[in-house]
C-alpha cells in the first residue's frame, strides 16, 4: 500500500483507511487505556502493521481494519493521526 498516498489524502481531509464513526469512537476513548492496549498488545499490532502495509490498495486495508477488534482499531486511527498531525507539521500545517 502507498502510505504516502494516505498521508496525502489525509493532509486533505479525506481519511481512507476509516470511517467517522471509527475516528470519532477513537477519540472518545481515553488516551491511558489506549496506551496500555499498545504495550499489552505491541507484537499483535506490529503484526496488524505489517498486514496492513502489505496490502495492494486503501480499499483493502480499511476492509482489514473493518474486522479488527474495536479496540485495534481504535489504537490505528490514534496512530494513523499522531503521523498524519507530524507530517503536517514538518511541512508547515496543521489539522483543521
Amino acid at each position: 500500500m502507498d502510505a504516502e498516498q494516505i498521508f496525502r489524502a489525509g493532509a486533505l481531509g479525506l481519511h481512507l483507511l476509516f470511517d467517522e464513526a471509527t475516528i470519532d469512537a477513537a477519540f472518545e476513548q481515553d488516551p491511558g487505556r489506549l496506551r496500555a492496549i499498545v504495550e499489552r498488545r505491541r507484537a499483535e499490532l506490529q503484526a496488524v502493521l505489517a498486514e496492513l502495509l502489505a496490502l495492494d490498495r486503501a480499499d483493502q486495508a480499511r476492509r482489514f481494519i473493518a474486522v479488527l477488534p474495536g479496540e485495534l482499531q481504535h489504537v490505528l486511527v490514534v496512530l494513523y493521526f499522531e503521523l498524519l498531525s507530524r507530517r503536517l507539521g514538518r511541512h508547515g500545517r496543521t489539522l483543521h
